[in-house]
């Protein structure tokens, strides 16, 4: 059952939208975004929160070409708005990796380097209170053409439906997803769920 902390008093900004990455609103609104707080998008349960911040990360680093500490948190958290150079360093002391080491992108990687930015964002006290499975859920929701760039996720994490457990609207995704990949639906039909 995916966790929600929408607007109660007492937790960071990050946790009261459901969006522990802070991430701001975009030209297109995420899936499960019901809305914006001061300049956050706000999320109606955290699942669609860290599904959104996963995608964000994979993004720049499969996409965009960012595979660093370094790149990854000078594009999420500039200068002009931020510390970076100590946000840098922190998420390098959180992960363990260099600021410039190559990130070798799979589910472990990007559940690290989620709970690291979670770290810095909101404050360990409160990003502890995500577990893991609570931060795969959200990964799970990502599109499947996310899926095939984290190599082994599935390999990894043979039972992430139990293991997080998901609702009927994950596994609705779910056979959505292998519907598509066996061309048994016209994936034009599913453009709105990439987004």
């Amino acid at each position: 059952m995916a966790k929600s902390f929408l607007n109660q008093s007492g937790y960071p900004v990050g946790f009261r939208n459901n969006n522990p990455g802070n991430l701001r609103p975009g030209v297109v609104p995420w899936m499960g975004q019901i809305g914006v707080s001061n300049n956050f998008c706000q999320f109606k349960d955290m699942s669609w929160g860290l599904r959104a911040m996963a995608l964000d990360l994979s993004n720049k680093i499969t996409r965009d070409g960012l595979n660093t500490i370094t790149a990854i948190i000078t594009k999420y958290a500039p200068p002009s708005e931020n510390d970076t150079q100590s946000y840098i360093n922190l998420v390098s002391q959180y992960t363990g990796w260099g600021a410039s080491d190559i990130i070798d992108f799979n589910s472990d990687s990007l559940l690290t380097l989620m709970r690291a930015q979670m770290n810095v964002e909101d404050g360990k006290k409160y990003a502890d209170l995500l577990s893991d499975a609570d931060i795969l859920e959200g990964i799970s929701l990502m599109p499947e053409s996310i899926f095939s760039r984290v190599k082994d996720f599935f390999v990894n994490n043979p039972g992430i439906a139990a293991v997080a457990g998901l609702g009927i609207s994950a596994v609705a995704i779910y056979i959505i997803i292998l519907l598509v990949r066996h061309k048994k639906v016209n994936l034009q039909s599913f453009k709105n769920v990439f987004k």
